[in-house]
């Protein structure tokens, strides 16, 4: 229960952290908006931003997806090998071996990487949309928070984790 609080925290944090800036970032873009150019543009001048702000989330999205999934199976061949025995029925109050902790760790170190790597495209975009006066930055950007939301670490998905794994 502690870690999934922990993250949740976390995850909220980040979050707050993108939306906050956006919509600094979006009041400013706003306060003194271009005269001859749309705020919402996928034309030619800015698909060099675009571009670039689009591959950095797919690039980020890309790497989070396999750092989760090479952590995540290192962390459950480590918790497979141990081969101590957890309680049953295992709740959030239950009390984990060295292993299971040790598994914990790892599940919310991969889950903040996770969302660090969707954090970081998120920001960037922000900084293309101030930079450019775009608002078509606003698509990666909602697409990583959502990323990050659903990686949110719950009580439930801990537990679900080490059960999957213990099997």
């Amino acid at each position: 229960n502690g870690a999934a609080r922990i993250g949740t925290v976390i995850t909220l944090a980040l979050v707050s952290g993108v939306v906050m800036m956006s919509a600094i970032m979006s009041f400013l873009v706003l306060s003194d908006p271009p005269e001859e150019e749309s705020l919402f543009r996928f034309d030619g001048d800015a698909m060099l931003f675009l571009g670039v702000g689009y591959v950095v989330f797919l690039g980020g999205a890309f790497v989070a997806i396999v750092m989760r999934g090479l952590m995540k199976g290192q962390a459950a061949a480590n918790l497979r090998s141990a081969g101590e025995d957890f309680p049953q029925p295992l709740d959030g109050n239950s009390s984990l071996p060295p292993s299971g902790r040790a598994f914990v760790g790892a599940f919310a170190t991969y889950t903040l990487i996770g969302q660090a790597l969707l954090e970081g495209p998120a920001v960037i975009n922000v900084i293309l949309m101030f930079i450019e006066n775009n608002f078509a930055h606003a698509i990666p950007i909602v697409l990583a928070i959502i990323g990050i939301l659903l990686q949110i670490p719950t009580a439930g998905r801990i537990k679900s984790a080490i059960e999957n794994t213990k099997l």
